[in-house]
């Protein structure tokens, strides 16, 4: 139960820090943008850990369409994580419009993975 209340913890942490990311390079405040990139890879990598030792204690979740959909979900994420950390370290510019679509989409998948992580419906 600790591991899967400190992974629920994380993963918001995880989620907010790239959503703050998100929104600092969409406005160019490039000063804040280190601080969110680099807290966003840290929880990333945290999430990711303790997902894994979750499975290895619960093995029996791999059994269920849930988790694979999260999984499929929080993978998208960490990919667009990257994206952005790549765009920002090659300096390159992101399109006002494309970081506010991304933004609100990388919102909806975060919230539709906390449903799938608290209500388990299929």
């Amino acid at each position: 139960m600790f591991y899967f209340v400190l992974h629920i913890i994380v993963v918001v942490s995880w989620v907010l820090f790239l959503l703050q990311f998100i929104k600092s390079l969409q406005h160019k405040v490039f000063s804040e943008s280190y601080i969110f990139g680099f807290l966003s890879l840290f929880f990333l990598i945290v999430s990711f850990y303790l997902g894994v030792k979750l499975i290895k204690l619960n093995p029996h979740d791999l059994t269920n369409g849930w988790l694979h959909l999260k999984i499929t979900l929080a993978l998208i994420l960490a990919v667009e994580n990257l994206f952005y950390l790549i765009k920002f370290f090659l300096k390159k510019p992101i399109s006002i419009k494309f970081a506010e679509i991304s933004y609100w989409i990388s919102y909806l998948i975060f919230v539709f993975i906390l449903y799938l992580t608290l209500a388990k419906p299929f």
